[in-house]
């Protein structure tokens, strides 16, 4: 996944984006990288060495130490699939790279893997935030134990189906045109942007969309009934990713494209809390919370995006698919359909970027899981759970993602520590893609 190689005239200075796609010179198309073995046992040697070289060598030619001192990894090298590392070794030769930290989840992303943390020297990208601008999570406690507010599976069901009927997903829009969300204006000028981006905030706003979206409601260790949503921007997030991706990479962030890039991602950041928070207000109410009770509710909701960039006094942070774990912070990392949503608090560790994983991270592509996992087999891990299990859904299984339990040790006492855990009751995602 290559970005087009033309340069703006935001692109002629600072950062090494006249050749992105190479590391040291090296053309993976024309003569490809070293096998993944080979890479592990030499990065241990030099990792290990007192007298490290000032270079090490890959296919014949040399890249600096330096590089490598930029890396922190809270996964093992060699679990993280040859795709991914060779997009962190992309990363690895930006001047402007200040420091790369590869979280446990990590998969092949869109220039920047999910699961990357990069700080750069002054420059901001659209690559490293994504396409799902502020893509993240809300979720909050009832405070109203399972008994009481969801007593058998009648109860269940019918809530699901209510959601079902009321939140659209997948590529459904809203006819509702009445949510009141500011109007979109981009510095950029482009007035196709500012049209499409306003067409989407009037009918998207409440709307689930698909892929690992989810609604679900489950219950944690002290018996309450609680409310997970991870949803993003919609189109709006992508018409502006998309927009601003093809006028290059990375952009100098005082530059009139870093400035406006800063701008229109922050409008997506808000749109996509905005998203959640209507639809978790929507489950609330179906719920039979009145407006008071919601309102109390959501005071306690802790927010989570995991697609953003944020101006810092050591440089431009970007999380692709990584949440913030400032000391204290409390954080949401769900697994699968199946295995529940780790509630944490985060360690402040500065070493890693002062982040943590937005989940467990997929183990397969979507075609792949369709095409390998077992439609029965998938049923079957959902027993008890009321959920969009289908083949519609194969893709979402819990056999195509990796083992959350793995992820979180791999994590805590380093980056987070896990206070709570929510096992699920009702899943929701979207049918028919």
């Amino acid at each position: 996944m290559h970005h087009k190689r033309g340069r703006s005239r935001n692109q002629r200075a600072g950062c090494k984006m006249c050749k992105p796609w190479k590391i040291s010179g090296v053309s993976r198309t024309s003569e490809g990288f070293e096998k993944h073995s080979d890479y592990v046992a030499r990065m241990a040697a030099v990792e290990e060495s007192e007298n490290a070289p000032s270079t090490i060598t890959i296919m014949n030619k040399e890249i600096a130490v330096t590089s490598t001192e930029k890396l922190k990894l809270l996964i093992p090298l060699e679990e993280i699939e040859q795709s991914a590392l060779t997009q962190i070794y992309d990363v690895l030769s930006l001047d402007c790279l200040k420091k790369l930290v590869i979280m446990p989840d990590v998969h092949t992303g869109y220039d920047l893997v999910i699961g990357g943390v990069a700080l750069l020297d002054d420059h901001i990208s659209p690559s490293f935030v994504g396409y799902d601008i502020g893509c993240g999570m809300v979720y909050i406690s009832t405070g109203i134990r399972t008994a009481d507010l969801l007593p058998d599976s009648r109860a269940k069901v019918g809530l699901f189906q209510k959601i079902q009927n009321l939140i659209p997903s997948g590529f459904a829009s809203r006819k509702s045109k009445d949510f009141g969300f500011p109007k979109f204006v981009s510095p950029s000028g482009n007035k196709d942007l500012i049209t499409r981006v306003n067409d989407k905030v009037e009918n998207q706003a409440g709307t689930l969309g698909g892929g690992n979206h989810f609604i679900e409601i489950g219950e944690n260790r002290s018996g309450e009934v609680c409310i997970t949503i991870h949803s993003g921007s919609r189109n709006v997030g992508h018409s502006i990713g998309g927009y601003y991706m093809k006028q290059g990479r990375l952009f100098p962030l005082s530059s009139d494209l870093g400035r406006a890039y800063q701008h229109d991602m922050n409008f997506a950041l808000n749109f996509a809390l905005y998203n959640r928070e209507t639809m978790l207000r929507t489950v609330l109410a179906l719920m039979n919370f009145g407006e008071q009770d919601i309102t109390r509710i959501m005071t306690g909701m802790i927010n989570e995006n995991h697609n953003h960039a944020v101006v810092t006094t050591d440089g431009v942070l970007h999380r692709k698919g990584a949440t913030p774990a400032d000391l204290g912070q409390i954080g949401i990392i769900p697994a699968n359909m199946r295995d529940g949503v780790y509630i944490t608090r985060g360690l402040g560790n500065q070493e890693y970027l002062s982040s943590a994983s937005h989940g467990c991270g997929r183990r397969m592509g979507r075609k792949e899981a369709k095409r390998s996992l077992d439609l029965e087999a998938f049923k079957g891990q959902m027993t008890g759970i009321v959920s969009t299990s289908d083949k519609t859904t194969l893709d979402e299984a819990p056999g195509a993602y990796k083992d959350i339990t793995s992820v979180i040790a791999y994590q805590e006492g380093i980056v987070i520590e896990v206070i709570d855990f929510v096992k699920p009751l009702i899943n929701i995602k979207a049918q028919g893609e």
